[in-house]
C-alpha cells in the first residue's frame, strides 16, 4: 500500500478508534460493546469491498450514492450498523472501499491495545486438545492482558507448531528444524 493511502487509512482508522474509544467515558463494558460493533461493521465492509463486482458498484458515479448505498445495507442485513453504513457512505464518496482491510486491521490492534487483548493463533500439526491446549495458553498469556488464541492443524509441520502473535512467528515446527537443517548441511 503506498504511502498516501496508508495514512488515508490510518486517518479513518484513528476516527474509528476514537468514537470506540469515547465509549471508555461510559464504562468499560461500554467500550468493549463499542470496539466489538466497530470490529463486526468492519468485518462487513470488508466483505463487501472484497468482492470486486461489489465495490465496482458501491464506487460507480453513475448510480446515486443513496441507491448504492440502499443496496449496500440490504446485502449486508443486520451485520450493518448506521455508523458502519456512515463509513462506507465516506469510503464510497472517496472511491476508497480498498482501504477497507488496513482500516480494519488499525481498528482490531486498536482496540486489542484499549482492552488489552493479544491475539494468539497457533498452527499445530495435529489437534491440540486438553491439557496441551491449558498448557499452550497458560505459557502465551501475559499478566494483566486477556489472550485470544485460535488454532488450526496443519499436517505438514510434521510436528510441533507455530505461533503467530501480531507481526512475530515463533516456527517450532518440525519442518522449520529440517529446512534449517538443510541450509547448514549445503
Amino acid at each position: 500500500m503506498r504511502g498516501s493511502r496508508r495514512r488515508r487509512a490510518a486517518r479513518y482508522a484513528d476516527a474509528v478508534a476514537a468514537e470506540a474509544q469515547a465509549a471508555h467515558a461510559e464504562s468499560a463494558r461500554a467500550a468493549e460493546r463499542a470496539w466489538s460493533a466497530w470490529e463486526a461493521d468492519l468485518d462487513a465492509l470488508a466483505a463487501l469491498a472484497a468482492d470486486d463486482r461489489c465495490r465496482r458498484f458501491l464506487q460507480s458515479t453513475s448510480i446515486p450514492l443513496a441507491e448504492r448505498l440502499s443496496a449496500a445495507q440490504r446485502a449486508a442485513g443486520d451485520a450493518l450498523s448506521a455508523r458502519g453504513l456512515g463509513l462506507l457512505r465516506l469510503l464510497a464518496e472517496q472511491r476508497a472501499l480498498d482501504l477497507t482491510r488496513e482500516i480494519a486491521r488499525r481498528v482490531r490492534a486498536a482496540a486489542d491495545e484499549a482492552q488489552q487483548v493479544d491475539r494468539v493463533h497457533v498452527t499445530a500439526a495435529v489437534d491440540l486438545h486438553g491439557e496441551e491446549l491449558d498448557e499452550l495458553r497458560a505459557q502465551l498469556t501475559t499478566p494483566g492482558r486477556t489472550l485470544r488464541l485460535t488454532t488450526d492443524t496443519d499436517p505438514a509441520l510434521l510436528g510441533g507448531f507455530v505461533v503467530r502473535r501480531g507481526d512475530d512467528i515463533l516456527d517450532v515446527s518440525v519442518r522449520a528444524r529440517l529446512h534449517a537443517l538443510a541450509s547448514t548441511l549445503r
